[in-house]
């Protein structure tokens, strides 16, 4: 495998190369990077031009400058901007604000289309397939300008003024429990005298919920009480336990929720370091999180439910960590106006580590969903389609027979392979999502890889736009070699 990964990677060599010589030579040859100096009036005009000369190497041919530049990469070196900037360093603050944005909206589509892929697969012609698919051609179809733009009017203008003096109307709360019961009423399989009433409880479940929200003023201050960190630990700890075995057999049932008790309790043991912590101290208490529960599975399983009872303790975990950081990071959320609309940040905002995390996702909250939504679609179609096709495989019907749950038989065993044709198009995704931030930067008033891109073509200056197109390369060459990993994770015939 690390063979096959290492050609990959060398056959990768040649077509940089070319790429980049093919993008050099067409914006050196775009116009005149002269051009704003030639019709001024500065008295130093000369000086200028020969300065800008001599930084952009005009004298030289179009090859002595690429090789230049090329050998330049091996030290370090990206070359100047025409006004004398280090290029390395607009970019690696480029590259931080673009990839902050791109990340965090390729993982959001990711997910959501892949949970609505398989959902809708499973209840394929239902009202709920039919309505993500309306949806996921709606979000395709439109420019991501125009994305962008309602998201800002809507989602951060109108939703800040509504902030001003939050509250839920009767209305209100009925549409969005009469939402909910939908919704339960189409992902829940079965007949009539099934989904009926679970998506009664649903309604009735959400009902309460909006209304105790209403009552308590939550909205101004949110956050989750002791109470209800305990019970929804509780549920993660069950909800654990079914990704990983039948709710039957009890061993990894009382692992998971086993360890989302012990999650709980060291919350509070570790109350500290949650309260202001860094990264360093987050990484520190995931891994003690996965040790913690991944050793109360293995006393709780025992020794013949041991490896998913691992599993489950280690999962359970992770969400009752999840939940304690939501918890934080809600505490900090200050009522009043907190959806940016400009910028990745408010400038020189100082404040404890949870206070500037709020802020950074209040400015990156509608950027990162105008990329998502578009790549929300993508990625449901090519789940949806690849796990029809795994549904109708003997391996699955044989584990139907053999009376494993219904949640087993998908998450187990039918996604795992059907999740394979869909780690195709992260790839490409990725490089589509970073075109798309160029536009959604400029919405947005984000100083990014985008910005430098445009304003690189714009000014006839290709080492900006060269550095632009070795990050985006280099990213999409080394999400090949992932993606080639976790194909031999997922598919044990590919590591023969």
């Amino acid at each position: 495998m690390f063979f096959f990964v290492l050609r990959r990677i060398l056959v990768s060599i040649p077509i940089l190369l070319a790429s980049s010589v093919l993008m050099f030579f067409l914006v050196i040859n775009s116009g005149d990077p002269l051009f704003d100096l030639r019709g001024s009036t500065n008295p130093n005009v000369d000086q200028l031009i020969a300065a800008r000369r001599q930084r952009l190497r005009l004298d030289d041919s179009g090859w002595e400058r690429y090789v230049d530049w090329v050998t330049g990469i091996f030290r370090g070196d990206f070359g100047q901007n025409r006004e004398g900037q280090n290029v390395s360093t607009l970019l690696w603050q480029a590259v931080q604000t673009t990839f902050r944005l791109v990340i965090l909206a390729t993982v959001l589509s990711i997910v959501i289309g892949i949970v609505f892929g398989i959902i809708t697969a499973v209840r394929q012609y239902s009202a709920i397939d039919y309505g993500s698919t309306f949806a996921a051609f709606l979000f395709f179809s439109l420019p991501v300008f125009w994305v962008a733009v309602l998201l800002k009017e809507f989602g951060a203008i109108k939703y800040n003024d509504y902030l001003q003096d939050p509250g839920l109307s009767a209305t209100g709360i009925w549409l969005l429990v009469a939402v909910g019961g939908l919704f339960a009423f189409g992902v829940v399989p079965g007949r009539m005298g099934r989904r009926v009433p679970i998506a009664l409880a649903v309604a009735g479940a959400l009902a309460a919920i909006l209304l105790v929200i209403d009552a308590t003023d939550w909205i101004s201050g949110p956050g989750f009480s002791t109470p209800v960190i305990a019970v929804m630990s509780l549920g993660a700890g069950v909800v654990a336990a079914m990704l990983f075995a039948p709710l039957s057999v009890t061993r990894v049932v009382l692992a998971g929720v086993a360890a989302a008790v012990v999650g709980v309790v060291g919350s509070l043991v570790a109350s500290s370091w949650i309260a202001d912590p860094n990264w360093t101290k987050l990484f520190v208490l995931l891994l003690a999180t996965l040790a913690v529960g991944a050793a109360t599975g293995a006393v709780v399983g025992g020794a013949v439910d041991r490896r998913p009872a691992v599993r489950a303790g280690m999962a359970a975990t992770l969400l009752v960590a999840g939940i304690v950081l939501v918890d934080r990071f809600l505490s900090a959320w200050e009522p009043g106006r907190t959806i940016g609309t400009v910028g990745p940040q408010t400038p020189n905002l100082t404040g404890s580590f949870w206070e500037r995390m709020v802020d950074y996702a209040g400015h990156q909250i509608l950027p990162s969903l105008a990329l998502a939504l578009i790549g929300f679609a993508t990625f449901m179609r090519y789940t949806r389609s690849s796990m029809l096709d795994t549904l109708k495989s003997d391996y699955v019907r044989t584990a139907k027979a053999k009376g494993l749950p219904a949640t087993q038989v998908v998450l187990r065993h039918a996604f795992r392979t059907a999740l394979l044709p869909v780690m195709t198009v992260v790839t490409i995704s990725f490089a589509t999502v970073i075109e798309g931030a160029v536009i959604t930067e400029t919405v947005f008033g984000w100083k990014g890889m985008g910005q430098l891109f445009v304003e690189g073509l714009q000014e006839v200056d290709p080492y900006p736009v060269m550095g632009f197109v070795i990050v985006v390369s280099l990213s999409i060459v080394i999400l090949n070699a992932f993606a080639d990993i976790l194909y031999a994770y997922l598919d044990p015939r590919i590591r023969r």
